[in-house]
């Protein structure tokens, strides 16, 4: 018999695997000291047992739970609908999130499926959002700004399903952002905050001349770009450079494409360095061309460091214990609450959900202690530096950018 509340336990299994504060901790010792205790509870463990079985890592123990023995997935229905407009199996944004759902409903016991729309036919996005309510749905989960206009004109159509809006809020055709109904709540995070901190250790590691590759002009990524290029200009204020420059451009896309491989070609041909690639699969393209031009990059939402060796870092944004702190919210109060009712909650800094991978990590800045980044980490976390998250014009900077 399972229980079907996802307990505290649970949810510390959760936050390990996907969750806020993993990569945000205060002090490299106190991490080494957990991973000793850890090493030392394990050991006494065996021996304690003396049975010569082999014991299982908890660790795997969290993976087993991906195995689903009970069947909660279906191929279409229940209780959690997950929708998206790519592959739940990314290995970056789509998958995180699709993480948090099926983590917690496999902890929980709950009944869960995904869709998919096509990102080339608009109309598609109210489609699935239809089929998922028509295969009776009670929560919907939906991955990003592309899906605001959807749930924005059907929000009230369907005022006995819920939603849960990730890195989004409900609007128009014009983009215009509409109220909020209250079977909706919205999951938003400080990107700005990620992208800053990559762009700072980046320039602070010795790079001069960098990139920035995003994929559609929308919020979340306008502010991982903007982000980036504050912590790039304070880098360089802090550091006295005037050699500082960033080409940036959005490919509009999210996929692998020929045009982001020939423009990151191009910008490693003359010279960039390192590129952040900010959208998705179009990380491939970027990746391929650091691989032929001898350059590096950097990864984001997820730590991507495991993709290759080019990658330097990721600006994380630790998406998927947020769905599932959500989720566990939803269920604990039979709907969405007075506090998550017809609002945002913003994930950041202040939650661990917005850094760069330092922990169960390669750490492969050769210029930067971790203890540098953990320093001007807690500045960012006790208000002493600060990041616009301004979407609506170009952030103000010194260093050289090349708007494309």
């Amino acid at each position: 018999m399972r229980i079907h509340k996802l307990g505290l336990a649970g949810l510390l299994l959760i936050l390990f695997l996907t969750g806020c504060g993993n990569p945000a901790q205060e002090t490299a010792s106190s991490a080494e000291n957990d991973a000793q205790e850890e090493t030392q509870q394990e050991t006494g463990e065996e021996e304690e047992s003396g049975s010569g079985i082999e014991m299982t890592s908890w660790r795997e123990s969290v993976q087993k739970m991906f195995e689903d023995p009970y069947g909660d997935y279906r191929e279409t229905g229940g209780e959690i609908a997950f929708l998206t407009d790519g592959s739940v199996e990314d290995g970056g944004y789509n998958e995180a999130i699709y993480n948090g759902v099926r983590m917690y409903a496999l902890g929980a016991g709950t009944s869960f499926s995904y869709y998919h729309a096509d990102p080339n036919a608009p109309e598609s996005y109210r489609e699935v959002v239809q089929q998922a309510v028509e295969d009776e749905a009670g929560l919907i989960v939906c991955a990003g700004d592309v899906f605001g206009e959807a749930v924005g004109a059907m929000q009230e159509t369907y005022p006995q399903t819920s939603f849960l809006l990730v890195d989004a809020v409900p609007h128009d055709e014009e983009q215009e952002e509409v109220p909020i109904a209250e079977n909706v709540h919205c999951v938003l995070f400080h990107e700005e905050q990620a992208g800053y901190l990559a762009g700072y250790m980046a320039v602070w590691e010795g790079y001069r001349n960098l990139g920035f590759i995003g994929g559609r002009e929308e919020p979340a990524v306008q502010r991982y770009g903007y982000g980036y290029l504050q912590g790039i200009n304070a880098a360089a204020k802090d550091l006295s450079l005037t050699d500082v420059a960033v080409n940036y451009w959005y490919a509009g896309t999210y996929t692998a494409d020929i045009a982001v491989r020939e423009k990151a070609d191009e910008w490693y041909g003359n010279g960039t360095q390192i590129i952040f690639a900010c959208g998705g699969g179009l990380y491939e393209s970027v990746l391929e061309a650091a691989e032929n031009q001898d350059g590096l990059m950097i990864g984001v939402d997820v730590d991507q460091c495991r993709v290759s060796d080019r990658v330097l870092t990721s600006a994380v944004k630790n998406i998927g214990s947020a769905v599932t702190d959500a989720l566990d919210e939803y269920y604990a109060a039979g709907g969405w609450s007075d506090e998550d009712a017809g609002q945002v909650k913003r994930y950041g800094v202040e939650e661990g959900c917005a850094a760069i991978p330092v922990v169960d990590t390669e750490w492969r800045f050769q210029e930067i202690p971790t203890t540098h980044f953990f320093e001007i980490y807690k500045q960012m976390k006790r208000g002493d530096r600060t990041v616009s998250d301004a979407t609506d014009m170009l952030p103000e900077v010194a260093v050289l950018v090349n708007y494309e």
